[in-house]
């Protein structure tokens, strides 16, 4: 197999792609929706299983998640999610379509073209010396709620694996992804004592006075130059106008670049929350939820295997960062490198104009399949040398 072979193989295979595409988006599989889940698994795992993988079916709270294995050593790991966050009905109000050179419908960039090339690169691995057998897949069900049921899985998988690519969509041609921040997903809440507002003042803590001076504190903490962000979402308190608020909440997000910010922080926000006055009870509930995906040695040496099997297809990729998260960072937290957004090119995820570049799926696959094929055949080489 050559770059440009590859690049005419897929080429051919663009439209059994785009039809694959459409049955994909045309089934509504928010986080949870379990018959849609389960359905996209159905149209999956059989194409799977022609190409030898034995496959496994993971029950979970919101639909099974999927694991593929190959049988060979060292394997690569492929992997991407089927939720999407479109509520049930979506996919009839807004089904797949094409519009010029872009494709649209729910999850059609984010991720479901993802899984679409990870199948294809399976089958064009599969006609260059049966490789395929050296990949392990995974496609979770619950990527878009932190993949709270999934992570132990996928980090158990993880380790099986000497190097991963994740085929979350890319925002350019010649971007791939080395850096995601770690998140944090805490709700504070604060009990003060409640009395009549005109009557007896004194007698009452306001949680909702409390809870201002956190939330000031809190946004405090942000340092945009060193990578942290703190933001309080969603505040809620008091029960009317004129009774001393007792209760109050806040939905706070926290993003980090290094774990070891991840750790300060939490241990701010601690600091932040600790009663100002005798009488407030505050609870901190929840903690970091994604480790972040760091640029650490081995993904710098992996992207740069990347980077040179694109100029090989004539792609001169660049690395990017992202605020957002993904599967990725708990692949980097078990110690796998892994590269991220392998997928084609799209944007305006989560909304109604959510879109994919057609002309982009077919490079962008090439990009993936040569850079498995060359990361396999090198570490062939180092196992004879």
């Amino acid at each position: 197999m050559a770059p440009k072979a590859l690049l005419d193989r897929f080429s051919r295979w663009q439209g059994e792609m785009l039809s694959l595409l459409e049955q994909l988006v045309n089934i509504d599989s928010g986080t949870g929706q379990r018959a849609g889940i389960e359905a996209i698994l159905d149209i999956l795992e059989p194409k799977l299983k022609e190409l030898g993988f034995a496959t496994r079916r993971h029950p979970s709270p919101v639909g099974p998640h999927l694991v593929a294995e190959g049988t060979e050593q060292p394997q690569v790991l492929l992997m991407g999610h089927i939720d999407t966050v479109f509520p049930a009905g979506t996919a009839a109000q807004r089904p797949f379509r094409i519009d010029g050179n872009r494709a649209y419908g729910p999850g059609v960039m984010d991720m479901k073209a993802g899984i679409v090339t990870m199948i294809y690169v399976l089958k064009a691995l599969a006609l260059s010396g049966d490789l395929h057998r050296n990949a392990r897949v995974i496609i979770n069900a619950d990527e878009e709620i932190s993949s709270i049921h999934s992570r132990d899985l996928i980090q158990q998988e993880s380790r099986r694996c000497q190097a991963a690519f994740v085929f979350e969509p890319a925002r350019s041609m010649d971007e791939v992804t080395t850096r995601r921040k770690g998140v944090g997903d805490l709700t504070i809440q604060v009990k003060g004592r409640a009395a009549h507002a005109g009557a007896a003042p004194e007698d009452g803590l306001s949680a909702i006075q409390e809870l201002a001076r956190i939330a000031v504190a809190l946004h405090g903490l942000t340092d945009l130059e060193r990578g942290l962000s703190v933001n309080v979402g969603v505040v809620s308190g008091g029960t009317a106008r004129n009774v001393i608020a007792e209760h109050a909440q806040a939905r706070v997000d926290l993003r980090f670049a290094t774990k070891a910010d991840g750790e300060w922080l939490m241990q701010h926000v601690r600091d932040v929350c600790a009663p100002s006055h005798p009488g407030y009870q505050i609870q901190v509930v929840g903690d970091i939820t994604r480790p972040p995906l760091e640029r650490r040695p081995d993904i710098v040496a992996l992207f740069q295997h990347v980077q040179e099997a694109g100029r090989a297809l004539g792609i001169e990729l660049q690395e990017s960062s992202s605020g957002g998260v993904s599967d990725a960072n708990l692949i980097a937290d078990a110690g796998v490198p892994v590269i991220d957004s392998m997928g084609p090119v799209g944007g305006n995820a989560h909304s109604d104009a959510e879109y994919l570049e057609i002309d982009t799926i077919v490079p962008r696959a090439a990009l993936a399949a040569w850079s498995i094929h060359e990361w396999l055949a090198r570490q062939s080489q180092r196992a004879a040398s």
